[in-house]
């Protein structure tokens, strides 16, 4: 979650202003500052499940007059969502940093422009394909080559590494595609690539239901819980990840390694009524059965949670993230703690946010 005052998430609990802004840069310079909106249909951020982009933007802007300014290529968005308090002091959260790819403009007296599904800076990681096979830098952490692929396609931003992994790259080429290279490699660690709320390049460790939660979604006085429902879909849900060796350097293969649901509590146990349902995994970039292991937890991690998930209707609270441990308590007393995949931001007063989470815990269970 994006860190914000300890007075914000209360303020979220009462009847409280809304405030939003977006802002347009340019080579890193502030071109249009507060763009004005369409107050009931500005807009919303999609933070998404899955790798790639991870953040998109929908907006409408009332002034067409302003496209021209936008109409350059280079030109980035910054939205932010928060509070307005009594004093009047304004506390926002930046909700990303997105390129402008597709937008539309009415030739009506009132139109405005639209602005679709613009992408976050991993759209650049996508379109910067390599343009001949390129090698890693053998013998460089896997993290530091992970920073290398993405600032080579987006240079000059800020970078921070989270992951703890200190495994090396072996000898690896890569014939095409940069973001496929990059996502092989943050699996082969445990980890995960992205650009954040502030369009920061973060490297970290996977997320883990194990997380401390750091938000609430209840159906308390105060809650901030609308509607939602529980769902189980286990067509898609395994409890063993076999991973296995695909390089083709000549180097003594190891052998496949099956990382496995252990868990006697969990409903995907594999000595349980579910069974073995197996996932097969592999990549040239797991060099040793040990990443493989390490590769092979992330995935199983993933994989093994669809079976519970849960979508819900709350407040927004904008610095929610994918990621994000919540404890969510309905109407009936049911507590879960759940992996946040997707969420939405509205850019509206009235706007609601929806929440898509998942969980492997058991019904009821707490903390």
């Amino acid at each position: 979650m994006y860190p914000v005052s300890s007075v914000f998430g209360h303020a979220l609990r009462e009847a409280h202003t809304l405030a939003v802004r977006v802002d347009a840069w340019y080579d890193g310079a502030l071109l249009i500052e507060d763009l004005p909106l369409d107050e009931g249909s500005a807009g919303q951020v999609t933070i998404q499940a899955g790798t790639g982009v991870r953040r998109q933007l929908d907006l409408t802007i009332t002034d067409a007059g302003l496209w021209d300014d936008l109409d350059v290529t280079g030109v980035e968005l910054r939205p932010y969502r928060g509070v307005r308090y009594p004093s009047g002091a304004t506390e926002l959260v930046p909700l990303g940093v997105f390129g402008l790819d597709e937008q539309s403009m009415s030739v009506g007296p009132d139109g405005g422009i639209r602005i679709r599904t613009a992408p976050d800076r991993w759209a650049r990681v996508q379109r910067a394909k390599f343009e001949t096979p390129a090698s890693s830098q053998v013998g460089d952490l896997v993290v530091d080559e992970i920073v290398r692929l993405v600032t080579d396609a987006v240079s000059g931003v800020a970078v921070s590494v989270l992951a703890t992994s200190t495994a090396t790259v072996g000898a690896l080429v890569w014939d095409r595609d940069r973001d496929k290279a990059i996502v092989d490699l943050a699996t082969s660690i445990g980890a995960e690539a992205y650009f954040d709320n502030d369009g920061t390049l973060v490297v970290r460790d996977a997320p883990l239901l194990s997380q401390p939660s750091v938000w609430t979604v209840d159906a308390s006085p105060s809650g901030v819980l609308l509607g939602g429902d529980l769902r189980r879909d286990r067509s898609r849900t395994y409890n063993v990840v076999v991973v296995s060796d695909a390089r083709t350097d000549g180097s003594t293969p190891f052998a496949p390694q099956v990382i496995e649901d252990d868990d006697p509590a969990s409903p995907t146990y594999v000595g349980g009524p579910f069974g073995r349902v197996p996932y097969f995994w592999s990549s040239p970039v797991v060099t040793s059965a040990p990443q493989a292991v390490v590769a092979g937890t992330t995935i199983l991690n993933r994989v093994r949670a669809v079976n519970a998930q849960l979508n819900v209707d709350a407040v927004v609270h904008p610095g929610l993230d994918r990621g994000d441990v919540i404890t969510v308590l309905t109407s009936s007393g049911r507590v879960e703690q759940h992996l946040v995949d997707a969420v939405t931001v509205p850019l509206t007063v009235g706007g609601v946010q929806s929440i898509t989470t998942r969980s492997s815990r058991p019904d009821g269970a707490e903390g």
